[in-house]
């Protein structure tokens, strides 16, 4: 059986995709897309680049602890 070869993703790699896929965060309205979220969850492995997706999900109008719920960086509230 084949096993894919798993590289761990750079911080720069990160930082650069980050600023790439910043501005459609808010293009489809309310609603993030499946690949918005996945890119939010890889960012928090860099501060930079976690830094430059919560800007632009805080410009799309979502709040900082929803963004930080959905990064699962925060508890979720009873």
């Amino acid at each position: 059986m084949k096993t894919k070869l798993r590289v761990p993703k750079t911080p720069e790699f990160l930082r650069s995709e980050a600023k790439r896929e910043a501005p459609r965060v808010g293009a489809y309205g309310w609603r993030p897309t499946n690949r918005d979220l996945e890119q939010l969850r890889a960012s928090t492995q860099d501060a930079a680049a976690y830094r430059i997706c919560a800007r632009a999900w805080k410009r799309a109008g979502f709040k900082i602890v929803a963004i930080k719920r959905l990064a699962g960086r925060a508890p979720v509230r009873p």
